[in-house]
């Protein structure tokens, strides 16, 4: 990906700009550019772009930005756009970082490259940290983010565009020299409706280790197993249950976790069964983990009375279970 090379636009990039276009021809002309409109000469463009950059040429609802054009074999594969600052839209919304790749030239590598040289392009302006926001049912797009140690600081609704927006953090420096581990993780969220209400299976420690909070059935993957094998392994080991489940992933996120000081990589699913499970009870947990011989008290809470219960960003998927239709595979 070498041959790439992301820059802003020169006087002798006219041809080339103008011939992007064609690969535009059926999306919203603002995915390629924010401020040309038909008519306007290059050099104007230019200069307007130019522009775009000093706080004082530009309206005060908005932020200095340079827009910067990806260029392979002469040709104009993407763009991605810069933003100094935040205003409080784009903190929500908008980030530091928005990029785009035209449909022609999307799934060859290009974007990860040009959000990559992005990031080089941000440590020269001395930002630290960069916000970048995606709708949370772009998955390539927040793939291509998780690569680069993005830490998910939470997910709002936009009600604009009637979706949940992922909002990550990205440390720049970090992301650049790539060294980070990250920790795969699986999470159980098991359902079941009693008395016309869905209710979620939840635990709680011993007294002593009352400050861990409330959890749902969660641990590390071994290298032996695939994700579904790993969290039906830890529901048996945490909650002692070996019933036929319906699975069905719904959820991954990455993000820092604080408590650990580690990077962790979450696989969210959701575990439905028609056998009938206890209202309470308590399990010591088998296996070879850190919570072995422990004590786990198991209880059900309606879904409706979950937020803030649980500890450990647990509940950050729980959203999950209301809006996502669930369909899946029995496994043993």
């Amino acid at each position: 990906m070498s041959r790439l090379i992301l820059r802003e636009l020169k006087k002798e990039d006219e041809f080339v700009f103008l011939k992007g276009f064609d690969d535009w021809k059926n999306e919203d002309i603002h995915w390629y550019s924010f401020v040309w409109k038909p008519g306007m000469s290059f050099l104007d463009h230019l200069n307007e772009l130019e522009n775009q950059k000093d706080q004082n040429k530009i309206e005060k609802n908005k932020v200095p930005s340079a827009m910067l054009y990806a260029f392979v074999d002469n040709e104009i594969v993407g763009r991605l756009n810069i933003r100094y600052e935040l205003n409080q839209w784009l903190c929500e919304r908008g980030g530091h970082i928005g990029y785009a790749v035209s449909p022609r030239h999307r799934k060859l590598g290009y974007a990860t490259e040009i959000f990559r040289q992005g990031l080089l392009f941000c440590q020269k302006l001395g930002l630290e940290k960069t916000l970048v926001t995606c709708g949370d049912q772009n998955i390539a797009s927040w793939k291509i983010i998780e690569k680069f140690a993005a830490d998910l600081e939470n997910r709002i609704f936009d009600s604009e565009k009637n979706e949940f927006v992922r909002r990550y953090w990205v440390d720049v420096s970090k992301s650049l020299s790539g060294q980070f581990n990250i920790y795969q993780k699986v999470v159980a969220y098991i359902t079941r409706h009693k008395n016309n209400e869905s209710e979620l299976l939840v635990f709680d420690h011993d007294k002593e280790f009352s400050e861990a909070g409330t959890q749902v059935p969660a641990g590390s993957v071994v290298l032996s197993e695939n994700f579904e094998e790993a969290v039906l392994r830890e529901v048996f080991e945490e909650a002692g249950l070996d019933q036929k489940f319906e699975v069905k992933k719904i959820d991954e996120y990455l993000f820092f976790a604080d408590w650990s000081n580690k990077y962790i990589k979450r696989h969210i699913f959701h575990l439905k069964t028609e056998s009938l499970i206890s209202d309470r009870w308590i399990h010591k947990v088998s296996g070879h983990g850190e919570d072995q011989f422990m004590n786990f008290h198991f209880y059900w809470v309606k879904l409706s009375e979950i937020n803030g219960l649980l500890s450990g960003r647990f509940e950050d998927s729980v959203f999950k279970l209301v809006i996502q239709p669930h369909s899946g595979t029995t496994r043993l």
